[in-house]
C-alpha cells in the first residue's frame, strides 16, 4: 500500500504548497529515484502545457468586458446592488467563453497535442537507440510495410521520402497509443543519426499549424490533419527539423 505521504494527491499538495512543502518534497525525492522520475515527468508536462496555453493567457481582454467589470467595481464601492453583481458574473462568464474560443482557435486540439508530443518523444527515446531491432519491417519491404501500417492505423499512410534531406527510411513498426495503434517510421542519415515520424489516430479535426516541443536534446514538430496526428522527432537543430517536417507533411497530405 502506498504511504499516505506518497500518494499523488499528497505529492501534488507539497509540489504546489509553501516553501517548506517544496523542501519536504525535495527531501523525499532525494531518497526515491522513482519519485524523482515522476517529478521530472510532471515538469515536462507543465512545460508542454505552458508552451501551449501561454499565448492564450497573453491575449488582450476585450475593452467591452473591462468596461463592464469597471462599472461593476465602481458601483460595488457604493454598495453593490444585486444587478451589479449579476453583471460582474456575466462579464466573467463572457471572458471565460472568449478565452475558450481563442484557445480552440490558437491551439487546435490542445488537449491532444501534449499527449501526441509526449508519445512521440517516448517512442524516439525507446527505439532510436536500438541497434539490432529498431524496426519490425524493413524499408526493403515497402509495399508490405505500407499496407500493414495502413491497415493497423485504419488510414492509408504515405511513407515520406526524406532522401533529399539526407535521411533514408529504415522501416517501421506498430506501437500502442492512447487512441489506438500508432505507426512509427524510422529514418537514418550517413552519420547514423535517427529521426522518428510518429503517426497516431487524431481527434478528427481541421488541419492545425505546426507546434514545436523540446525535451532535453530531443526536438519535435507535431501537427494534426483531420484523422491523423503526426510528430517528427530527432536531435537536429530546430530549423533543420522544421524543414524536414514540412517536407514530410507535404508528402503525407499530397500538397
Amino acid at each position: 500500500m502506498t504511504p499516505p505521504d506518497r500518494t499523488d494527491d499528497a505529492l501534488m499538495r507539497l509540489r504546489h504548497g509553501t516553501d517548506a512543502d517544496r523542501a519536504r518534497l525535495a527531501a523525499l525525492a532525494a531518497e526515491d529515484p522513482a519519485l524523482r522520475e515522476s517529478l521530472a515527468e510532471w515538469d515536462r508536462q507543465d512545460a508542454a502545457l505552458r508552451a501551449l496555453y501561454d499565448p492564450v493567457a497573453r491575449e488582450r481582454v476585450p475593452e467591452r468586458h473591462l468596461d463592464v467589470l469597471a462599472r461593476a467595481e465602481r458601483r460595488g464601492r457604493r454598495g453593490p446592488a444585486p444587478w451589479a453583481r449579476i453583471a460582474a458574473a456575466v462579464a466573467l462568464l463572457a471572458l471565460g467563453a472568449a478565452g475558450g474560443v481563442a484557445g480552440s482557435r490558437l491551439l487546435g486540439g490542445a488537449d491532444h497535442g501534449p499527449m501526441l508530443a509526449s508519445a512521440a518523444f517516448r517512442a524516439y527515446a525507446t527505439y532510436s537507440v536500438e541497434s539490432r531491432h529498431p524496426v519490425e519491417v524493413a524499408a526493403s519491404e515497402e509495399p508490405h510495410l505500407t499496407n500493414w501500417l495502413s491497415n493497423r492505423l485504419g488510414e492509408r499512410i504515405v511513407l515520406p521520402d526524406l532522401s533529399k534531406r539526407g535521411f533514408s527510411l529504415m522501416g517501421g513498426r506498430v506501437v500502442p497509443d492512447a487512441n489506438g495503434p500508432a505507426v512509427l517510421l524510422m529514418y537514418s542519415d550517413a552519420e547514423q543519426r535517427r529521426l522518428v515520424l510518429y503517426v497516431a489516430p487524431g481527434p478528427g479535426m481541421a488541419e492545425s499549424t505546426f507546434k514545436f516541443a523540446q525535451r532535453d536534446a530531443m526536438r519535435g514538430f507535431w501537427w494534426f490533419d483531420e484523422n491523423l496526428g503526426c510528430a517528427l522527432v530527432g536531435d537536429l537543430t530546430r530549423d533543420r527539423l522544421h524543414d524536414i517536417a514540412v517536407d514530410a507533411y507535404e508528402q503525407i497530405t499530397g500538397t
